[in-house]
Formats: structure tokens, sequence, C-alpha cells
């Protein structure tokens, strides 16, 4: 049987639809090029020109510590801005720190944060790039060994990695009310049940369609109750050692498990979230794709639904012109020494979860 690829891949509008098992397909030749998520506050020194009177003073200040801070850091000549005025200074000066910085480091993007705490401190942002991709990880796959016995060691160690993923992480789950996909599965249903009858096929087409609805939701939710367990996370380790005893035990199946409990350990409390800045990444676009729209449990990428769901998906997304990634805010507000946040573990996770995918793929069966 034909497996289909672990991680749906988003397509620019040129391309035909991304459909199931899509990322075979050869592209059309002329191609849109993808939207940049980069543009970060290019307008960020604007407000300088409103500040009058004394005011000004400790803006400027405030914005030369910490271009003296960065420049420190990455080996940058500090710019002379020595005969301008404010807030010619500071804009020149920006400008001219922002060019140096992405020639060493084409992913890095240079900013003056404005907020709570900062007038005008500059910040480096560094993101990580998702690929266009959908995130998605099968439930029916756990569901299926859940109900085979002779799997249930298996099962209860791919019950602890989905725990951690759901309760930590936070993945978003398909049956919950306020989930994305909840939506999307919504839509679906919606669209069979009000489809005109075209024939006996096709009525047994959408009650095949209807059934499988009501299969995902019973089943999903069901495993939605294992997984919301503490008790799985606690015993974590426990599973893996039965898993390790088993008369089906995979070593990679093994070293999967025990990826996701080590990134656990080192970030006991990091969810996939902590590092979605959108009120820095073109803040005035209000059609983008949200995190929790690419990341999420679903049912399944092989049933009569699929080709449906991610058609739906991929035009809803065309329609978007940002995309909220995991993106590093390092503030230059005090001298650093090294950098701070390198998304090591959003690289580490995105990975596991592919991989993860990839496992489950040939259990993803009726």
């Amino acid at each position: 049987m034909e497996t289909a690829p672990a991680i749906q891949r988003l397509y620019p509008k040129t391309r035909q639809v991304a459909r199931h098992r899509s990322r075979f397909a050869q592209p059309q030749t002329q191609r849109t090029a993808r939207h940049r998520a980069d543009g970060f506050l290019n307008h960020c020194f604007l407000p300088f020109l409103a500040i009058q009177g004394r005011n000004y003073r400790k803006v400027e200040a405030e914005f030369f510590r910490s271009l003296t801070n960065l420049c420190e850091v990455y080996g940058i000549a500090e710019p002379d801005v020595s005969a301008l005025e404010f807030p010619q200074n500071v804009t020149t000066a920006y400008m001219q720190v922002e060019e140096a910085v992405k020639l060493k480091d084409k992913s890095a993007n240079c900013i003056i944060i404005n907020d709570s705490s900062h007038r005008a401190t500059l910040a480096v942002l560094k993101r990580y790039d998702t690929g266009m991709c959908l995130y998605y990880i099968p439930v029916r796959p756990l569901w299926n060994l859940v109900q085979t016995a002779q799997q249930q060691p298996l099962a209860e160690m791919l019950l602890s990695v989905y725990a951690y993923l759901f309760q930590v992480v936070q993945v978003p789950y398909y049956t919950e009310y306020d989930s994305y996909l909840s939506g999307e599965y919504e839509t679906l249903r919606n669209w069979i049940e009000e489809a005109d009858d075209e024939g006996e096929e096709e009525q047994q087409y959408r009650d095949e369609q209807l059934d499988l609805l009501h299969t995902m939701e019973y089943s999903g939710n069901r495993i939605l109750t294992l997984i919301r367990e503490n008790d799985y996370l606690m015993k974590w380790e426990e599973n893996i050692k039965a898993y390790h005893g088993s008369e089906n035990w995979d070593l990679e199946t093994e070293a999967l498990a025990k990826q996701f409990l080590t990134l656990h350990k080192e970030y006991p409390q990091r969810s996939v979230f902590d590092n979605i800045h959108d009120e820095l990444v073109e803040p005035e676009e209000t059609e983008r794709i949200r995190a929790e729209q690419y990341i999420s449990f679903y049912w399944s990428s092989n049933d009569c639904m699929q080709d449906m769901l991610f058609e739906m998906i991929n035009n809803e997304f065309q329609e978007c012109g940002v995309t909220d990634e995991p993106t590093s805010v390092r503030l230059f507000d005090i001298p650093e020494a090294k950098p701070d946040n390198d998304l090591d573990f959003e690289k580490r996770l995105f990975d596991l979860i592919e991989k993860l995918c990839a496992l489950l793929n040939k259990y993803d069966h009726e």
C-alpha cells in the first residue's frame, strides 16, 4: 500500500493546490516568490519625529547605548553620526547597523524595540523557517495501536509522547471546539450534509464520509481523554523500559521516544508558542497564518477526507501574507558576550515531529 508523506507542504498561488502525496509532483515552471516574513518594523524610527523638547534625550541615549552593545557583539564598527541632530542621527545609525548585521548574518533582522520597558532599544530577530509545512500529527495510528493487544507497550510509550506534546508543548487537538482543525472538519461536515444527491454511488460516498467524521470524533475524544492524564508523563521512562522488553521492540522507535523525553527534560516548561512574536513581525498584517493553524493533532493523512481537508487549508493559507514562525528576540539593552535564544528547542521539536509522523505512517490505516 502506498504511504502518504509524513508532513504536508503548502505552495504559493501559481502552483497546483497542495494535495495528498502532492510533494512528489513536478512544480509549474513559473513560480510566485514566497512572501518574506521578515518585514520587521521597518518604520520603527518614525515615532521619534513626534518627540519634542527634552524628552528626546533619554530616547537618544538609550538607542546609542544599545547600538554600542550590538556593535561589540557583532564586531561591527559603530556608525559615526556625530554631525547629525536627532532624529536623523538615530535614523541614519539604525539604517547603517541594520545593513551591517544583515551582511554578518542573512537570517538576522535588526529592529528598534519600543514597549513598556524600552523607548528605543536595538534588538536582533532570528526566525525558524518552518518550510511552509503543516506539522499535523495523526491520531488514527495511535488509536489503532491502543486497540491492538500485542502493541500495548508501543501504544503506552507513544501515549507518553502525545501527552507531552499536548500538555507541555501545547499542540492543539482537532476535537477541541476552539481549535483551528475543529472548525475545518465542521466545515467539511456541513458541505457533505448539504451536497445535492446525485445518485446512489454519490450517496454511498457521502455516507462513508459522514461515518468517518463520526469515527474520528469518537476515537479522537477517547485518545484526548488519555493524553490529558498526567500519569503518562510521570510514567514516561517506565513506559520506554516496558517497550524495550516487548516482543515488537524497534530501536528507531525507542530512540525517538527518548529524544522527545530528553527535549522535555532540557526544556520542561517550553511550549511551541513561547517564541511566536506576532506583535513584532508585520503586526499590521491581519491576514496571517497562525502557529495554531499549521501545528496540530489531526485524524489521518490517509482517509477519504484528506484531499478535501488539505485543499481547503491550502486555499485559505494562500490568502495570507505572513506566517507566524518561532522567532528569537535578542535585546541589546545590556552588554552581552554570548547569544541567548538560538531556537534550539524549536529546531529539535519540528525535526522530531516530522520523524514521529513518518514512523506512524505504517499504522495509519482503517
